[in-house]
């Protein structure tokens, strides 16, 4: 009887042990994975509407520059600026839907307001034009408006060190480089290939997150940099401030008064522009 006892406990602690074997073991997020999450502008649209609704409000300076370029004293205007500051304000009601406002330093801007399947645009000084939302133009927007803090985080990742302070706060500091990229950071392409080359010289910043660790509540970045574009060496600067504020207590979202968006007829020639060689594929076929 002692013994068929013994067997039975054995025999069910080696099953205990074995399901423990089974299980995945719980690696927890580093601080830098936490704000590879945190900061995507997909994760900070999901919380705003965690929160009921919220508003987001950031500025952003950017600068690239030639290397070592210096003023002109001759009054002249490059063709594009190499400084541009944009203002972003989007408020989210706890429908899901949103109001967005933008800016810049050089006279450009729009403002988007998305309420169920239609949404209402305009560019700065424009007329507000109403239309049915196409496809993913929604989440479009919404990235774009709240892709302030990821634009400095992209920049910063690979040369940031992180320190976890208290009440949810993470200092960001200039660290050792990084070899490879983390999962979820892509490499630039294209016209964004420069990115690759960037050399972080200066880094301070704070991300706030709220009290789980997992969404931002505020954002400051400000970074100089050097990197080579189109074959030329540059520096630059960022300088990305954020913050989410308003939970809960942002107004339904209404649309504007606006134009209706009408679709246009088409004139002879655009039609024949669409339609080349038409006519000489139906000859063919009906020969």
């Amino acid at each position: 009887m002692h013994t068929s006892r013994l067997r039975a406990l054995g025999a069910m602690m080696f099953l205990v042990l074995a399901a423990c074997s089974q299980k995945k073991p719980n690696v927890a997020r580093t601080d830098l994975e936490t704000l590879d999450a945190a900061l995507a502008p997909t994760t900070i649209a999901a919380s705003l509407r965690k929160l009921g609704g919220a508003h987001f409000h950031a500025t952003a300076m950017f600068r690239v520059d030639a290397a070592g370029k210096k003023d002109a004293n001759d009054g002249s205007k490059p063709a594009s600026p190499s400084v541009v500051t944009t203002t972003t304000d989007l408020w989210m009601d706890k429908q899901g839907n949103f109001r967005l406002v933008e800016s810049n330093d050089q006279d450009g801007g729009r403002e988007v307001v998305r309420v169920g399947n239609e949404v209402a645009v305009a560019l700065r000084y424009g007329k507000m034009i109403r239309r049915s939302t196409q496809d993913t133009e929604s989440s479009r927007f919404l990235t774009e408006a709240l892709g302030a803090p990821w634009a400095a985080w992209e920049l910063a990742r690979c040369q940031v060190e992180v320190e976890r302070g208290n009440s949810g706060a993470h200092r960001l500091k200039l660290g050792p480089r990084l070899v490879e990229l983390p999962k979820g950071i892509s490499r630039a392409e294209g016209l964004r290939g420069w990115r690759e080359t960037v050399d972080v010289k200066t880094l301070d910043g704070q991300v706030t997150l709220d009290a789980a660790g997992h969404a931002v509540r505020a954002f400051a970045c400000k970074m100089s940099f050097v990197a080579v574009r189109a074959g030329l060496p540059v520096e630059g600067a960022m300088d990305v401030v954020a913050a989410v504020d308003q939970a809960g207590a942002v107004a339904d979202i209404v649309l504007p008064e606006a134009d209706t968006l009408h679709p246009r007829q088409r004139t002879v020639l655009e039609e024949r522009a669409l339609l080349p060689g038409l006519g000489a594929s139906l000859s063919s076929a009906n020969k």
